[in-house]
């Protein structure tokens, strides 16, 4: 008896033994601590916290830019409600080219690898994004206390959001090409331009 309580132990303990990632916020520490083992071509069934984090990366993004409207009130009543929106077409513009270049991988992936698919890539943006996403979420606090570094937290976190971009193109869509990795944060880059342009 003694012998089967003790395998049925350690069947119970071998899934935590291997890392298995049970809720979010073990999955968030992951991906800051070992990105690398969420970012390979197995997939790992993550999709759903990939997703959340893509949501809180654009929440934060919104949160960023939401403080300045406090930050410069006055100005914005002088000048008019039109410069609010101003505030927010970042958010609009960034969500709109990270939706297109994540349709664009999994049309492009798909027909090397069938696994290539919309929730894989939403695994691979979130384990990229979570470091991104703390980053902002740093600078805010600094923003609101007028510490001019914050700006050093926020310009670095979307440096690597386009490096993210170019990590999984290389990977999983490119196959290696470094150029054509480039043509698309390139057009990463542009249609963010393009949707901020017309927004």
């Amino acid at each position: 008896m003694e012998n089967q309580n003790e395998v049925v132990v350690e069947k119970q303990e071998g899934p935590k033994n291997k890392g298995q990632l049970d809720n979010y916020f073990q999955y968030v520490i992951q991906a800051i601590k070992d990105p690398d083992h969420l970012l390979t071509d197995e997939v790992k069934g993550k999709h759903q916290f990939g997703l959340i984090t893509l949501v809180v990366f654009l929440g934060l993004v919104l949160l960023r830019n939401l403080v300045g409207i406090f930050q410069y009130l006055e100005a914005i009543k002088y000048f008019g409600f039109g410069d609010y929106f101003d505030y927010v077409d970042s958010t609009i513009s960034i969500g709109v080219a990270l939706a297109l270049i994540i349709l664009v991988f999994k049309n492009n992936a798909s027909k090397i690898d069938s696994r290539y698919d919309l929730n894989f890539f939403f695994e691979k943006f979130g384990s990229l994004l979570a470091i991104p996403s703390l980053l902002i979420l740093v600078s805010i606090p600094l923003d609101l206390l007028e510490v001019t570094i914050y700006s050093w937290f926020s310009s670095l976190a979307f440096t690597l959001l386009y490096l993210s971009v170019f990590m999984i193109a290389y990977r999983f869509v490119a196959k290696n090409n470094f150029k054509t990795a480039i043509f698309y944060v390139a057009g990463f880059y542009f249609v963010y331009q393009i949707v901020s342009l017309v927004l």
